[in-house]
């Protein structure tokens, strides 16, 4: 079985949308949907109980998108997670690579694979004909070395997060994910990408993730070569948190946790 994850919070009308495109696919294993809220308005969680969802996780209070993730994580019975946001969109020809994805993560070629990106890497190696493996480090990928993990639409199975850990919890979004992505680039984790992205973006509908909107407002406010510097600072900030990082205590030295100060 294959245990769909969605986490959501305060975007009633993107989930409905991602769930009718989920449900356009022909899934040749049977699925199950989790979805996991974040403390969104008793009025977005109703409408959530109207929905054909197998497993509906409510929360009082919002406690950010790692914790949340934990627990529809710990909730998924299936042998695989496929982990999906509630403002993504899956194309309908998905069905097309989701075989060859499993296959490769029962070979232990891969341990996660991920279905889109919000950039492309330059240099990648070649696992099947639609999927490639983002290499730990490439002087091409500099600018998005870090990024081999991220929040955006990706497949694996429960055995990863028991070996390499879960979310660090207490944490806003930009702090979490980041930090979750350089604890993967210190561990042996195997992370692949698909030649074609299988995944996109509802259109309209905006980001609650406090990083999403730092970055858009940084990079519309550069161009020219105060973008390309921009990219670069921000990439060797990216790779001295890799060198510097200790798994043990699972801190950032250069970014600001914001949920812990509240």
């Amino acid at each position: 079985m294959i245990s769909i994850l969605i986490t959501h919070y305060k975007r009633p009308n993107a989930i409905n949308e991602c769930l009718q495109a989920l449900r356009s696919v022909s899934w040749s294993r049977p699925i199950e949907i989790v979805v996991a809220d974040d403390g969104s308005s008793l009025k977005d969680q109703e409408y959530l109980k109207t929905f054909s969802i197998d497993t509906l996780l409510l929360s009082e209070e919002n406690v950010g998108l790692a914790s949340n993730l934990n627990k529809g994580l710990r909730a998924c019975k299936g042998n695989y997670i496929i982990y999906v946001q509630e403002d993504f969109i899956v194309n309908p020809n998905f069905a097309e690579v989701l075989d060859e994805s499993i296959k490769v993560l029962e070979e232990g070629s891969l341990d996660m694979i991920r279905f889109c990106a919000n950039y492309r890497f330059n240099k990648l190696i070649p696992v099947t004909n639609k999927i490639n493996r983002i290499p730990k480090f490439s002087f091409h990928n500099f600018h998005i070395n870090t990024f081999q993990y991220s929040d955006n639409p990706f497949i694996t199975t429960p055995a990863f997060f028991n070996r390499f850990g879960y979310f660090l919890e207490n944490t806003s979004g930009g702090y979490g994910e980041t930090e979750f992505a350089i604890r993967i680039l210190n561990s042996k984790v195997k992370i692949g990408i698909t030649t074609d992205y299988y995944f996109k973006h509802a259109r309209g509908i905006p980001s609650v993730m406090d990083v999403d909107i730092y970055t858009q407002k940084a990079m519309k406010k550069k161009t020219g070569l105060k973008r390309k510097l921009w990219r670069f600072a921000r990439a060797l900030r990216q790779h001295i948190e890799w060198i510097l990082y200790n798994p043990k205590n699972r801190k950032l030295y250069t970014y600001s946790n914001k949920r812990s100060s509240k």
